[in-house]
């Protein structure tokens, strides 16, 4: 099965129009989701050449009809009629939620890769559109926003879409210039090192480009982003007190890591990021507050506006309480154990174009407790 994703207007249908007018003769099924109950794209995708066309509307595969599109993806594989599932998302779907069905079990202990292979997550990008938006944020004046559990915004969402992908296809490239093209393909190649780029126009991609070679690997693909490949490796350092480590790769980009095992003040957290950093183009990681010490904080900021959430409770915090025992601790959070505070931990990433890293380190050092 090979997923392609990307926001609103990127192109998707148009590549996937393409890629089936290549395929006479091979045994294609087509899934098209759509928010709406009038999936359009389906009806053009019928005409495309598929062997089969299932539509999936009212909802997005990622998150409420996740189940629907098990349910077909194993119904398709199950009549051995098939060779390979091509599956259209909604411009707002998270490919990152579409994988975890193949890669965690569900309540009966099944696996939607029991039934199919995840093929390749393909993400489309629109590259007048992400020029676009990517240069208003560069060039955002004012202090940041700052927003807790609302809807993402927009650049936030596509950052998520190219964060989290196998092959990164850049559309409509003859609506910029050579000079803009290849200044989008470094920048998402910034975000997510692991993807091959392509770049083309109208959505004509090469008849070898798909489904080509296996590219979904489960550890690959899931921590391809520059921020979660940089936490990982950071977190099997070790953490040391108000550790920072920071590391620089393109001109002009730099990357701060940051790992400490006090708290912050949270007051302090909110005002240094929403108002002090503008050059901050993503920050994600776990964090832990002084005043809320139970609760497993989750930052993520793109394009100027952070959210705040928070995503659990530390082991530490459960064991304290009684309500599990040391040998019922889960592995992820013994990796992560270090007395006297057990699991809770600052484990931060900050991106940013002309970043004064130094800056920042000793500011989120002064914000600890």
């Amino acid at each position: 099965m090979t997923v392609l994703c990307g926001f609103l207007g990127a192109g998707k249908t148009t590549v996937l129009r393409n890629l089936l007018a290549q395929a006479a003769g091979r045994r294609w099924a087509a899934v098209v989701n759509d928010l709406a109950s009038i999936n359009i794209d389906a009806q053009l995708i019928e005409r495309a050449g598929a062997s089969r066309v299932v539509e999936l509307g009212n909802g997005c595969v990622c998150c409420s009809v996740r189940d629907e599109l098990a349910e077909t993806v194993a119904e398709l594989a199950a009549t051995g009629n098939v060779e390979h599932i091509l599956v259209e998302t909604t411009g707002v779907a998270e490919p990152r939620g579409i994988a975890a069905l193949f890669t965690r079990a569900n309540p009966f202990g099944r696996k939607l890769s029991d039934f199919a292979r995840l093929h390749a997550l393909v993400t489309v990008v629109d590259a007048a559109q992400w020029l676009r938006v990517w240069q208003a944020e560069r060039t955002r004046e004012g202090a940041r926003q700052e927003r807790a559990r609302e809807p993402k915004a927009v650049f936030e969402l596509m950052l998520e879409q190219v964060e989290c992908a196998d092959l990164l296809i850049v559309n409509k490239v003859d609506l910029v210039t050579p000079e803009e093209s290849a200044g989008i393909s470094a920048v998402l190649h910034e975000f997510n090192p692991h993807a091959e780029i392509v770049s083309v126009t109208e959505g004509r991609i090469a008849p070898d480009l798909l489904p080509g070679p296996q590219r979904f690997d489960p550890e690959a693909t899931l921590k391809s982003a520059r921020w979660l490949r940089l936490l990982t490796s950071a977190s099997g350092l070790g953490v040391r007190k108000n550790e920072v480590i920071h590391v620089t790769h393109q001109p002009g980009w730099e990357t701060v890591v940051f790992e400490a095992r006090q708290p912050f003040d949270g007051e302090k957290l909110r005002e240094l990021i929403g108002q002090r950093y503008q050059a901050l183009l993503r920050a994600k990681g776990f964090y832990w507050l002084a005043e809320r010490p139970d609760d497993m904080g989750y930052l993520s900021l793109a394009g100027g506006v952070a959210r705040w959430d928070y995503v659990g409770t530390w082991a530490a915090a459960l064991l304290e309480r009684g309500v599990v025992t040391a040998a019922e601790i889960p592995a992820s959070a013994k990796s992560h154990w270090q007395e006297p505070h057990g699991d809770r931990r600052q484990e931060l990433v900050f991106i940013g174009l002309d970043l004064d890293a130094v800056a920042l380190r000793q500011d989120l050092t002064a914000c600890l407790v």
